[in-house]
């Protein structure tokens, strides 16, 4: 039996964002756009670089695979997603348990001995998104407090959304996205800003939905980053 569900306002912080951060890694590597870097042709990743990189921080190819694996002052990157989720997930340990935050523990030194030798074959990095879908599974079944659980899986599908956005996915993929952030959000009351979800309804529909045009692109992107409180 759960003896208290009464969730703080900093572990409800750290977990919504361990649900985000732990979701870019998975869909950053899941993307695979590190083997078309190494294997194909300047169109083939261009389009990658152009949304992890929008600055123009890294001027060569190598510069950008290099830093969007492992590059800790860029917030993109693997290796910063992946330590600020095993920093927040630290914080959370009596509540996901020492097995789920193991699988983040394997990450971090991976990544790291990867980083040392400048490894960046995606391949050579897929343990890291086998533990990520294990972290997953493993939280699932261990996270007591559904509450808890909830608002991680309210962080992982807020950045799904937010990716999906990003990439331009269809209509569809977006839409689903967006549903699943309600279906947890209907579990915990006032987690969602009420006029921020009525501007979402509003704008994600297929009458409307244009991502090719970048007011509306931005619009979403805004809404979607300020629609939960936490």
């Amino acid at each position: 039996m759960v003896k208290n569900t009464i969730i703080s306002a900093n572990k409800a912080n750290s977990l919504f964002w361990l649900g985000r951060y732990e979701e870019r890694v998975y869909i950053t590597l899941h993307l695979k756009c590190y083997d078309k870097m190494i294997d194909g042709e300047m169109e083939d990743y261009w389009p990658f670089w152009q949304k992890f990189d929008p600055q123009g921080v890294y001027q060569t190819n190598d510069e950008f695979t290099l830093g969007m694996m492992y590059d800790g002052r860029n917030p993109s990157s693997v290796m910063s997603a992946q330590t600020k989720a095993m920093d927040n997930a630290i914080l959370l340990r009596e509540e996901i348990m020492s097995e789920t935050l193991s699988y983040l523990e394997m990450s971090v030194v991976l990544l790291k001995k990867c980083s040392e030798k400048q490894e960046t074959n995606v391949m050579i990095l897929q343990p890291v998104i086998d533990w990520s879908l294990a972290f997953w599974g493993a939280a699932e079944q261990r996270l007591m407090n559904h509450k808890a659980l909830y608002i991680m899986m309210i962080g992982r599908n807020i950045e799904n959304l937010d990716m999906l956005i990003r990439f331009e996915y269809s209509y569809e993929r977006i839409a689903q996205a967006y549903d699943s952030v309600k279906h947890y959000s209907r579990q915990l009351a006032g987690l969602l800003d009420d006029h921020i979800e009525c501007q979402l309804d509003s704008l994600i529909i297929r009458e409307k939905f244009n991502l090719s045009d970048l007011e509306y692109k931005n619009k979403l992107l805004a809404f979607v980053n300020q629609l939960v409180r936490v």
